[in-house]
């Protein structure tokens, strides 16, 4: 009941209703487009512009939008702790399951823009269908897991700091111009390059990017650590958030 209230309650009562879902990702790598790659002349790998764009964008999206959920979940929900107890756990991991529903509809359209631009697109040859696609359920439950593990880390010091709420949308504008969504890392000089590396979802682009468009920069080594970083937060972000769950009722 609560994934179908998250899926279902996002756009309702809007004038595009559903179509949202797919102008979501659409209008931001149409920007991202013209801006990065057209004015500023960046490159994407040899790949078409606009669908390297739309699959970093697809991706990041999907951590973002989880990310910022469970980050207020708290908070959000606050109405609903009150009335009748249930583990304040299901609220945030309802709230990843509705968001894979629209990652879905969104990896559709991915696909139909990756069609279109494999037989009309300069570039478009670059694009391969390979065995790293079997991969992408994989990188998806690190997305998942990443955005599960900081949004919980957020949500329990939100429901004692209430000023965190205001600097969500700050650190996700920070935190994906440093995730290679914008650029390919293997455009990213080499001294900057390990420094962008440490961040948990380059890898996680780059791999969904590598599984997706048959373009993407990885390692072992980057994989590693971002699984690694990805289940200490997730383990301790688990810690800290029952136990705020627990007394947050009485002192909101």
């Amino acid at each position: 009941m609560l994934v179908w209230r998250d899926f279902a309650t996002k756009y309702k009562q809007t004038i595009l209703g559903p179509i949202w879902f797919l102008v979501q990702p659409l209008l931001p790598a149409l920007v991202f487009t013209v801006i990065f790659a057209q004015v500023a002349g960046m490159s994407t790998d040899g790949v078409p512009a606009f669908v390297f764009f739309l699959c970093n964008q697809v991706t990041w999206a999907y951590f973002a939008t989880t990310f910022t959920a469970i980050s207020n979940s708290l908070l959000t929900n606050l109405s609903l702790f009150n009335k009748v107890y249930f583990p304040r756990l299901l609220v945030p991991i309802s709230s990843l399951i509705s968001n894979l529903l629209t990652l879905g509809i969104q990896l559709l359209l991915l696909a139909v823009a990756f069609a279109y631009a494999r037989l009309k697109v300069p570039g478009g040859e670059n694009l391969h269908v390979t065995w790293n696609i079997l991969y992408l359920p994989l990188i998806v439950v690190l997305l998942a897991a990443m955005s599960l593990g900081f949004g919980l880390w957020l949500a329990a010091l939100t429901a004692k700091y209430r000023d965190l709420q205001q600097v969500v949308t700050v650190l996700l504008q920070v935190w994906m111009y440093g995730s290679a969504v914008m650029f390919p890392l293997s455009r990213i000089p080499d001294k900057y390059r390990l420094l962008i590396s440490a961040n948990p979802a380059t890898f996680a682009i780059e791999a969904a990017r590598l599984s997706l468009l048959g373009v993407g920069t990885v390692s072992w080594g980057t994989g590693l650590w971002s699984v690694g970083l990805t289940l200490v937060v997730l383990v301790s972000g688990l810690r800290l958030f029952n136990r705020a769950a627990q007394t947050f009722v009485d002192v909101a």
